[in-house]
């Protein structure tokens, strides 16, 4: 994630109480004071109608626009898991899959089962002291990747012992052998809402006692500048992962096929289900063993 002395911690979309004001009062930059070792809070709002909210470890965006004295800001919701696939030939009959998560204690994934309902643990129960990156290493072709994020947390049920999950399903038809699971946090893939007002010339956000006041977008740093404008016209998920972008995997001395781009798969299905959790997990993490 690119360097930002940005943080906020409110998500919003809905329609604000904005009377009496234009788009020209709107558009610019809003910071809020913060205790917070990391900085203080900001919100950006543009000219082309999109607003940005970016702070420590991640940046968050939407549209906006003003209509009948209310300001309406729709904050974009990604989805869930996404599954990007390239060809490889250095892994031969084997196929890689590099896992991104926050969730490690939650994460149910299955590969080429019958019934897709049946997923196993990403991680032991209790599990503790992760160590980065997470890669699973599978002889043959996936031809079905199936994942879910159970809604309870922390820790796992005996097996046998039915959940119920939003199970994403995925085919690999081109055999793809490296593959790349993206789960993102749920501030990306959940819809929020927090009351945000105008008065005397302030901005308001929520249960927030103190007033943002407005500064000119030309006050943002360069690279912000182009980080936030970039990130507000682009999808965080995009068809096509290349070097360079937010989950292309890192490698300190790449060799050109490990610079090829990964193409997004497209899901084939996502649905709440009634799970069977297997015996065993796919990783095992404790601080004990580290």
């Amino acid at each position: 994630m690119k360097k930002l002395l940005l943080i906020i911690c409110v998500l919003f979309s809905g329609s604000i109480f904005a009377q009496g004001i234009s788009e020209e009062d709107i558009i610019g930059v809003y910071h809020l004071k913060s205790n917070d070792p990391m900085g203080g809070n900001t919100l950006v709002f543009s000219s082309n109608h999109t607003y940005a909210i970016a702070y420590f470890g991640g940046i968050q965006k939407g549209t906006w626009e003003l209509k009948n004295g209310k300001l309406k800001v729709t904050k974009t919701v990604e989805p869930q898991f996404a599954l990007y696939g390239r060809k490889i030939t250095a892994l031969d009959n084997k196929t890689q899959v590099k896992i991104s998560t926050r969730s490690e204690n939650r994460l149910l994934v299955g590969f080429n089962a019958k019934n897709p309902t049946f997923l196993k643990r990403l991680f032991n129960p209790n599990s503790n002291c992760y160590i980065t990156p997470y890669v699973i290493n599978q002889k043959g072709p996936i031809h079905q990747f199936n994942l879910a994020l159970l809604e309870e947390f922390p820790g796992y049920r005996s097996k046998g012992t039915e959940n119920q999950a939003r199970v994403f399903q995925f085919k690999n038809p081109k055999s793809y052998n490296d593959l790349i699971v993206v789960n993102l946090p749920s501030e990306y893939t959940t819809e929020s809402n927090i009351p945000i007002t105008f008065k005397d010339g302030l901005l308001y956000a929520g249960s927030f006692s103190e007033g943002m006041k407005k500064k000119p977008l030309q006050s943002l740093n360069e690279e912000d500048t182009m980080y936030i404008k970039k990130y507000s016209s682009e999808s965080l998920l995009p068809q096509k992962l290349q070097y360079g972008d937010e989950f292309f995997p890192y490698s300190e001395n790449p060799t050109p096929e490990e610079l090829k781009p990964y193409k997004r798969i497209a899901i084939l299905k996502n649905s709440k289900e009634r799970i069977t959790i297997e015996q065993g997990s796919i990783f095992t993490a404790s601080c004990e063993n580290n």
